[in-house]
């Protein structure tokens, strides 16, 4: 190559080397330019200048859409930082940019996380439709990445978005499905917005005191080390189930506890959700300037981040404060504005609570014609919803007679003032008496039609009414049927059918104090069948099993030993799936002598018994098994009495495992005379003694747990 090939070829790296750079360069500052800007809306956010951020945010999106330099993540984390202050229209935008990124570069588990928050802004939005479709999206890449996580985080979302539609029952299963993840994850946070959906649910079905337990579980699992936020969102719930209940001063404090947990975070749609409530409070508390006050601000915030579901709510409670304050035209005109909104989103629910609310003005204002017009919408719009809303049904037919008998009034006002009119001509017409008489004549006929009509009428309307109170007490009847079925659905374990831990919270009261009973009948009589026996079993190395075979197999073997413990023990006795791979048993009217030969069959048979987990060759476990008399000592308290005994046949459970597994440690009864020399056990539990029974060479034989610390 010559001189000039030389000088050519370095002219063109030179200019390769300064091109690359350039770009670098703009694609550096393009980034630092993205990232200030992400902190300017941040920044608009904090200060609530809501607009400004939103037309800021509009703004970088449709740059970064242009330039195509901004990266996915940074879309997601401004879409994340819009949501939580409740700007979703904007926040979707944002997700859908993301979304695409992310599809183009094959993420597939940051496309799953990004449908769900797509979810999420529609179900604030009360979009249902297209929530649910994002939902069912994300569950099929959940479901090709298995993502377990996300299937959890799916199925919270879409319990919540079911539970918002009104699809009560349907919402509880996907609800248990992913507190049951969360739970056995140990995810704090996550197991109590759980705890704290379910529990909506069952204030929803009117079952006041579940719903109770529900949201102090989900209070309790996270008081320590939960986020103000939830903290706050719990306690806003709890209030608002006093409020539910009529106990107006407690709802007004614990929602005022709830308020001020919510007011140290930024999430501004919970602190709109909890001033609305309690704006709600202080008007039920008579309170109505002051409560009015906060649901007006609440309703601003609502229309502003234009979440329905909030504005819907907080339209209602304004306008029963108007009619609390006798303020008729102005709850009047919530009313209609509010029946236009819910008309506009197909929402009948809502159609119904603010046409009830104009039926009430109506009548307060004395136009009983223009509320019996809107007593029939009523009627129609309740027969669509009758087996959903028949508590809103009672409300709507009771309102019916009493406008029925309003009518019925306003008619007699009209016969008397025709009968005044008929009086002045008569007088104005003596000259004709003729025509004075064929005039009364006709106006007694008028009111005798009159009258027999109205007659016709309210026998018409009488038997409407009964036949609607008999069809009431059918649908009644169902929801009783139907509400049984779904407590007696939660009382049990879906994978092997067996009863869980809320059955036995709820049968083992009473079962041990007709034992205590028993016992103190006849103090002195050993033989008979009167105490109550508790047996822990544990499947011996149930880990190996899953990380060997799988989890599906795991699932296998844990079904097909819940179908041995069903032939070893009585149909009487309470067999519970504790947890895991952990079960109890509570064997009813039997005697403490069984115990030994009890826990020696379930060995002997759990260990012959072959387990098809759909390879050539089924596997064979061993078991492991603490027992004890329930309760070992004589004790009247049922919480320390049971307490105890789980203690004790965990602890027995614990020495069987270290003393070689395959085999049973428990205490067949304790002794009132101290021993010259006690187990661990007795010392452990401040026994004066036990009798002692064992699988194992003998009770020396037994390594107890604390021999581990000596």
């Amino acid at each position: 190559m010559g001189r000039g090939g030389l000088d050519t070829a370095r002219v063109l790296v030179c200019a390769l080397m300064i091109a690359v750079y350039l770009t670098s360069s703009k694609s550096v500052k393009a980034f630092e330019l993205f990232h200030t800007e992400v902190r300017q809306i941040e920044n608009l956010l904090n200060t609530k200048k809501y607009a400004e951020a939103d037309s800021t945010a509009l703004l970088l999106l449709e740059q970064a859409l242009q330039q195509q330099e901004m990266p996915a993540d940074t879309f997601s984390s401004l879409g994340q930082l819009l949501q939580n202050a409740s700007r979703f229209e904007v926040a979707k935008a944002i997700f859908n940019a993301a979304l695409e990124r992310y599809t183009l570069e094959g993420r597939l588990n940051q496309m799953g996380v990004t449908l769900l928050q797509l979810a999420t802004s529609e179900r604030h939005l009360s979009n249902y439709t297209n929530a649910v479709t994002y939902v069912r999206r994300a569950m099929s890449i959940a479901q090709i990445d298995r993502d377990d996580l996300l299937k959890a985080r799916l199925n919270l979302e879409l319990g919540i978005i079911q539970q918002e539609q009104g699809e009560i029952e349907a919402a509880l299963e996907p609800l248990k499905n992913a507190l049951r993840y969360f739970r056995e994850n140990n995810m704090a946070n996550e197991m109590s917005l759980s705890l704290l959906r379910i529990g909506e649910i069952y204030s929803l079905l009117n079952q006041s005191t579940l719903a109770h337990t529900y949201y102090q579980d989900a209070f309790d699992s996270i008081q320590s080390s939960g986020t103000p936020k939830l903290l706050g969102s719990i306690k806003t719930r709890m209030g608002e189930l006093s409020l539910k209940s009529g106990a107006t001063k407690q709802a007004i404090q614990t929602i005022n506890e709830g308020l001020t947990l919510l007011l140290s975070t930024n999430d501004v749609g919970a602190i709109a959700q909890a001033k609305m409530l309690m704006g709600k409070a202080f008007v039920e508390s008579g309170e109505v300037a002051k409560g009015r006050a906060l649901l007006q601000e609440a309703m601003q915030f609502a229309s502003s981040s234009g979440q329905t579901k909030l504005m819907k709510e907080g339209r209602l409670a304004l306008g029963q404060a108007y009619m609390k304050e006798q303020d008729f035209e102005l709850a009047l005109t919530e009313a209609r504005t509010g029946t236009i909104d819910a008309r506009k989103n197909r929402d009948i629910r809502g159609q119904l609570s603010f046409l009830s609310l104009q039926l009430s003005a109506f009548v307060s204002l004395g136009e009983f014609k223009k509320a019996l017009d809107v007593q029939s919408v009523i009627q129609q719009l309740r027969e669509v919803l009758l087996d959903s809303e028949n508590k809103s049904a009672i409300e709507g037919l009771q309102a019916e007679i009493e406008l029925v008998r309003q009518s019925r009034t306003l008619e007699k006002l009209e016969e008397s003032k025709q009968l005044v009119l008929a009086q002045a001509e008569r007088e104005n017409l003596q000259t004709t008496l003729f025509w004075s008489v064929s005039l009364a004549a006709l106006l007694l006929t008028f009111l005798v039609w009159s009258r027999y009509k109205q007659r016709q009428q309210t026998i018409i309307l009488r038997r409407e009414v009964r036949q609607q109170t008999l069809t009431l007490q059918e649908k009644n009847q169902e929801l009783e049927r139907a509400y049984k079925t779904l407590e007696e659905v939660s009382l049990r374990d879906p994978l092997t059918g067996l009863y869980n831990r809320h059955y036995l919270e709820s049968q083992l009261p009473g079962e041990i104090r007709r034992s205590q009973f028993s016992a103190k009948q006849n103090p002195n009589n050993n033989k008979s069948k009167q105490d109550l026996l508790c047996l822990l079993i544990d499947i011996d190395h149930f880990k190996r099993i899953n990380d060997d075979y799988g989890h599906i197999a795991g699932d296998k073997v844990l079904s097909a030993f819940a179908g041995v413990l069903k032939e070893v023990f009585r149909q009487t006795d309470l067999i519970i799936r504790w947890g895991g791979e952990e079960f109890l048993v509570v064997c009813r009217q039997s005697n403490r002598e069984e115990l030994p030969e009890l826990a020696e069959r379930c060995r002997e048979m759990v260990a012959r018994t072959s387990f098809d987990i759909g390879l050539e060759e089924p596997i064979y476990i061993t078991c492991s098994i603490g027992f004890s008399l329930l309760p070992p000592d004589k004790e009247d308290d049922f919480d320390t009495a049971w307490k105890r005994t789980f203690a004790v046949v965990d602890y027995a459970l614990y020495a069987t495992k270290l003393s070689g597994r395959n085999g049973w440690v428990g205490v067949i009864e304790t002794l009132e005379t101290p021993r010259a020399h006690p187990t661990l056990l007795d010392t452990k539990f401040n026994f004066p003694g036990s009798r002692i029974a064992t699988s194992f060479n003998n009770v020396a034989s037994i390594k107890w747990p604390d021999t581990l610390d000596k």
